[in-house]
């Protein structure tokens, strides 16, 4: 592309502060040239330290032109309609994750953007880190053989993360604390690393956090490979707990994606039976034997620390390169962010229904629970 792609960025909150516009100042090829949000002290700060105008409101932004695409950072209820106006005004669409507060919201932001013929890109960070990407390149490879059992676990409590306002525990706003916020990118993770989920069985509860909101939150699927999987989420665990593992006849993966702890102590694991010369390179070149005359022992333990790059700079390079006409079909669009949210409905579905539900849902309404 001869010209950077002008973005302009809707919500000032912590997820933009710290993460989006530091990535999109390091990554070729990209400007934010606009905020827009309605508190007007932060928009400025921020509008003036990016060199970008800032905006009390996303539909004067739009209106004021000079954009080619909008990253979406809002409170999820409020998507739809930022959504719409973009892809009216033909803007390529980036939405943070989840694409919306409901099933229905997201399902009219696909169509929306579809209609639009817009590039999207939901903000599944997880897929970027290199933990991830290696996982997902041993999986290729057979390190594991076909993937039988997926686990994950994703524990962060609600006082920890810097968020300015309080609206994920604000389920009109948010729709779901603990599975929106948090399981949902392991749900992402299962359908990236494993595939298509058909059936789902949940249990989703309140238990001890000051808001009336889920902190406990268990899901099993069932993937249309034949594979199982659990998926765990918190939000009252003092420390944050971050790891998935896929268990297959040929070996395992651990992935500790974004911390560690003495659970999780490396970002990466595998076991496998496969002999050294049929294991990727990433994963052959990480055994270090006790003795450097002995060979490498299949299905052994071998440990792989790669870079801890910025996940998002990765996203917006992907962003970048698909506005450029150069798609990477890894990479999550908002079809991707909606099949995640039909999961969670499904959740929802399941929790009311006292039943595991099938996948595709033919109604997508479905109330918000409430635990007040």
């Amino acid at each position: 592309m001869s010209e950077d792609v002008r973005v302009g960025i809707i919500g000032a909150g912590a997820i933009v502060r710290l993460s989006h516009l530091p990535a999109i100042a390091r990554v070729p090829g990209v400007r934010a040239v606009a905020i827009a949000d309605p508190d007007s002290d932060r928009v400025k700060v921020l509008a003036d330290e990016h060199d970008a105008t800032a905006h009390a409101d996303y539909r004067e932004m739009i209106a004021a032109g000079g954009l080619d695409a909008v990253l979406v950072a809002t409170p999820n209820h409020l998507h739809r309609d930022i959504v719409e106006h973009a892809t009216a005004a033909g803007l390529h669409v980036f939405t943070e994750k989840p694409v919306a507060h409901t099933l229905e919201d997201a399902l009219a932001i696909e169509r929306a953007c579809t209609a639009a013929g817009v590039v999207t890109q939901t903000g599944f960070n997880q897929r970027f880190r290199e933990p991830v990407r290696l996982a997902k390149q041993g999986i290729a490879a057979g390190v594991v053989g076909d993937v039988l059992a997926f686990r994950s676990v994703y524990s962060e409590s609600h006082a920890v993360y810097p968020a300015a306002t309080g609206y994920r525990y604000n389920l009109a706003q948010s729709g779901g604390a603990s599975i929106l916020d948090l399981a949902i990118h392991r749900i992402d993770l299962a359908r990236h690393l494993v595939g298509d989920i058909v059936e789902v069985c949940a249990t989703i509860d309140h238990a001890t956090i000051p808001h009336p909101a889920d902190d406990n939150v268990f899901l099993l699927l069932r993937f249309a490979s034949g594979a199982t999987g659990v998926i765990s989420a918190d939000r009252f665990s003092p420390q944050v707990s971050n790891a998935t593992d896929l268990y297959g006849p040929t070996g395992t993966i651990h992935v500790s994606s974004e911390t560690r702890n003495p659970f999780q102590s490396v970002p990466l694991a595998f076991s496998s039976l496969l002999p050294h010369d049929q294991l990727p390179a990433d994963f052959a070149n990480a055994d270090w034997p006790s003795a450097w005359w002995l060979d490498y022992t299949p299905g052994s333990w071998v440990s792989i620390t790669p870079p801890r790059l910025s996940p998002y700079d990765a996203e917006w390079a992907a962003f970048v390169a698909a506005i450029g006409g150069t798609v990477d079909p890894d990479v999550p669009t908002i079809g991707d962010g909606v099949r995640a949210q039909e999961i969670v409905t499904a959740a929802y579905r399941s929790v009311r229904e006292h039943r595991w539900v099938s996948l595709p849902l033919e109604d997508p309404a479905e109330p918000i629970p409430s635990y007040s």
